[in-house]
């Protein structure tokens, strides 16, 4: 994973913004350790799991201005999954954000905006990323609390 895109990140996962966001704030939990399926993550990665994502959704609620989410792990081609290697989706939920429709026809838009929505550039990567770094670093003793 190249540095470059971490905005946070432990002894066992990394925290990046999605190259082709669904929604504003769309960002992924990756395991450092390649790793296929939930159950084989290990026992400490396991028990890190939870707190370090908690400590990524106080990261993305001060970037999108908003405490209302969809944390997604796709598993399996029918599930949408695109890598083989386990990661989770922080989607970020606002009112009017395009995908207000029932389950079934969230998971339909959220394909279909993978597919279609345009790949950021470097730049725009780099600066999301820089802005999430920034936030970490201001509220690191908050976010070490978690």
């Amino acid at each position: 994973m190249p540095k470059e895109n971490i905005f946070y990140e432990d002894e066992f996962f990394y925290a990046i913004y999605n190259i082709k966001p669904a929604v504003y704030g769309h960002s992924l939990i990756i395991t450092k350790r390649h790793v296929e399926l939930l159950k084989d993550m290990n026992k400490d990665e396991s028990k890190d799991f939870i707190k370090f994502t908690n400590k990524v959704l106080f990261i993305v609620d001060k970037f999108t201005g908003t405490d209302q989410y969809d944390l997604i792990l796709q598993r399996g081609e029918y599930a949408g999954q695109s890598i083989n290697h386990i990661h989770f989706h922080i989607i970020p939920r606002k009112k009017d954000d395009g995908m207000e429709t029932s389950k079934k026809e969230w998971v339909d838009t959220f394909k279909e905006r993978e597919k279609t929505v345009n790949e950021l550039n470097k730049k725009e990567l780099l600066n999301i990323t820089n802005q999430l770094r920034k936030i970490a670093e201001t509220y690191s003793e908050e976010i070490n609390k978690i």
